[in-house]
């Protein structure tokens, strides 16, 4: 029952069809990046949506180097 905020990029949808969003929580993390963090996601950029890669790419480095999750 947590109330997110959705924010899209430059193209809602990739070529299947999926929604491509940020979903913020309302403490201010994108739930994109927290389940990057915690090895449960996997960074796939679908250009131009680059508003956060920089973060997201270090959030995924974050998990890798601790060796969490996928």
């Amino acid at each position: 029952g947590t109330r997110v905020r959705v924010e899209l990029d430059v193209q809602t949808r990739d070529r299947y069809g999926r929604l491509l969003a940020y979903l913020w929580l309302p403490d201010g993390t994108i739930l994109n990046e927290r389940m990057l963090q915690s090895g449960w996601a996997m960074l796939l950029t679908v250009l131009p949506n680059v508003r956060y890669v920089d973060r997201l790419r270090e959030a995924q480095r974050h998990a890798r180097n601790r060796g969490l999750g996928l």
